[in-house]
């Protein structure tokens, strides 16, 4: 959740260090700090609030100049938000210095024992004690001294280090948590995430588990925590600096968005063929393991891509006649039903860094399952420790709600889905023709809803500016749509905003319909739509205010509802992608007319990785 940056060359590292810091900053931005070398003494600043902040200090106050650095932009998991508990953080004697993602599981115990021989800590974090170990078990080797407490600590993180008897170097260290090293001529960077690298290369590597990276100004060396050298394999980055700038949008939510038919066309290239859907990686997947059917497949995201899972689960089941569970990742781990090699997992994760979703994976291997991801990062964790990846070429998403992400995911399990069906023969196969005739016009199709619902949304959201609590009711894949609706208003709008199965309502909800008070109902399933009209007649007998979302020309919907916004009809696995375009726009809007920070909504990182 927090970023991390480091670099090391000819430049001024406050400069670039600054700018990296900016582009993490939806990684987390409660506080954040830098730590600058001169090669000689280490210089720190660290302030309470966003990037800008911290600049708007050292514009004031500058720190002593220096040609490498480490900085850190913080989501608070440990220690309310403060300039003590800010990172870097250091011993009490400022011989080390560290900035941390990740949580450290046993730094209780690990403090307890510190505290007894004699350190004082200053600070409400589990970081602190990390510099205290380095100085307590200080060899006087920076590397040594590294290697030797490394193993003490326990939990996922990633680590950029600096010493005073050693300012030439910065040491990185990640376990199950994102650190890359991107490397330029003469010099070299670090960061949590590939879009702060971009400005300034496109050479990376990320640092993987039980490997340390040493960084000096004339060479960068990864080793086992052992000693060993390892000869890092660089990843190219193919997406360009136009994609992660702004561009003529006022927000990037806006603009990722609008991204969305695009973002669709690249998940479906070179896959949907005329002669149907090829997937190479996954039909290699299964014909390595010679499975030709499974008993039961589990879907597990958090978040929106849970809910990405919980339309798979529908469309999956539907295909295959197996059972079919989506699951929320940070129950999965712990609260699993039985688990062997016949049981597929397949894991959703945007960033491919959440933790939750990461232990899942990890939980599901560990009882012989197979596993496949559906990331839109190819080098991230869930990635490399999946036994099959499909990448859903989604492209950078900045804005902490994700939008695109959840389109992509859903495309791409739709297309995995016609595989598998192919490949185990399901009975969905009956299906396939006309799915991918609906799946050849449906970037057409999400390109007009964004004309057709865009302006209307605009204007609805001006109903929410007064109120508090909004809900959201569907039935079948409308159900989960509404879910996903309602999670970005929590997000981006601070509305109250609750999803209900339509049919459940009158069971107990109904109590909470007052007069005039916001719904919207979804009717986009055409073999539920009777039914999901006697629930909106039931709730306009409440006076309640209903906008109903349904496909172009049903008036029948329309004659029940105050508002109506209409969008094109497509096969029903693909609603919930169409319809989720007036929903992301209206909390885009609702949060903007309110006054909101659409992109960084409070308390919310991108990429969540602790638990």
């Amino acid at each position: 959740m927090s970023g991390i940056v480091g670099y090391i060359g000819r430049h001024s590292a406050q400069s670039i260090l600054l700018d990296c810091l900016k582009k993490l900053d939806y990684r987390g931005y409660d506080s954040a700090g830098i730590a600058v070398s001169d090669l000689k003494k280490i210089d720190i600043r660290r302030e309470k609030g966003r990037v800008e902040d911290l600049e708007a200090s050292l514009q004031l106050e500058p720190i002593r100049p220096g040609c490498l650095g480490i900085g850190h932009t913080r989501w608070a998991s440990h220690g309310t938000p403060t300039v003590s508990n800010s990172h870097p953080l250091s011993d009490e004697e400022g011989r080390f210095y560290v900035v941390h993602n990740g949580i450290i599981e046993n730094y209780q115990q690990l403090k307890k024992f510190l505290i007894s021989e004699g350190h004082h800590f200053q600070t409400d974090t589990d970081t602190e004690v990390i510099p205290h170990l380095l100085a307590h078990f200080d060899t006087g080797n920076f590397e040594e001294t590294v290697r030797k407490v490394i193993p003490q600590l326990k939990g996922a993180f990633a680590l950029a280090l600096m010493s005073t008897a050693h300012p030439n170097q910065i040491i990185a260290v990640s376990y199950d948590n994102p650190l890359i090293i991107g490397f330029g001529q003469g010099e070299a960077y670090l960061s949590s995430d590939i879009p702060a690298l971009l400005p300034y290369t496109k050479e990376t590597y990320p640092i993987k588990n039980g490997e340390i990276a040493i960084l000096t100004q004339t060479n960068v060396e990864v080793k086992t925590l052992a000693g060993e050298k390892i000869v890092p394999e660089k990843v190219t980055i193919r997406w360009n600096h136009d994609e992660l700038s702004l561009q003529t949008y006022e927000h990037f939510m806006l603009k990722e968005i609008t991204e969305q038919p695009e973002a669709i066309k690249r998940t479906l290239k070179g896959r949907l063929i005329e002669s149907g859907v090829a997937i190479p990686e996954v039909e290699a997947f299964l014909e390595e393991r010679k499975l030709s059917r499974f008993e039961k497949i589990t879907i597990v995201g958090s978040g929106t891509s849970h809910h990405s899972g919980m339309i798979g689960k529908k469309i999956l089941e539907t295909m295959l006649d197996i059972p079919v569970e989506a699951a929320i990742s940070s129950e999965f781990s712990f609260e699993h039903g039985h688990l062997n090699d016949q049981q597929l997992v397949i894991a959703l994760s945007q960033s491919g860094e959440t933790a939750d979703t990461i232990s899942a994976l990890k939980e599901a291997k560990k009882y012989g399952a197979p596993t496949i991801a559906i990331t839109n990062y190819r080098k991230s964790t869930l990635a490399r420790k999946s036994d099959c990846l499909v990448y859903t070429h989604a492209g950078p998403e900045l804005a902490v709600p994700a939008t695109k992400a959840y389109t992509a995911q859903i495309t791409a399990l739709i297309l995995l889905s016609i595989v598998l069906t192919e490949k185990t023969n399901g009975p969905g196969r009956k299906m396939v023709p006309v799915l991918l005739d609906a799946l050849h016009s449906l970037a057409d199709d999400v390109e007009k809803c964004l004309i057709m619902t865009q302006d209307a949304i605009d204007q609805f959201a001006q109903v929410t500016n007064d109120q508090e609590h909004l809900f959201l009711i569907g039935r079948g894949l409308d159900y989960v749509l509404a879910l996903e609706g309602a999670l970005k208003l929590q997000e981006v709008a601070y509305l109250h905003a609750d999803a209900y199965a339509a049919g459940e309502m009158k069971h107990g909800t109904m109590a909470l319909i007052t007069p005039g008070i916001p719904v919207i109902a979804l009717a986009t399933q055409q073999h539920l739509r009777d039914k999901a009209i006697n629930n909106i007649k039931e709730i306009k007998a409440r006076d309640a205010y209903v906008v109903g979302i349904t496909t172009t020309g049903d008036d029948e919907v329309s004659a029940v509802v105050d508002e109506v916004l209409y969008i094109p009809e497509a096969h029903p696995f693909l609603m919930p992608i169409l319809a989720a375009i007036p929903l992301q726009l209206l909390a885009y809007y609702a949060g903007k007319v309110r006054g909101y920070n659409v992109d960084r909504p409070r308390n919310l990182a991108k990429s969540l990785t602790v638990e």
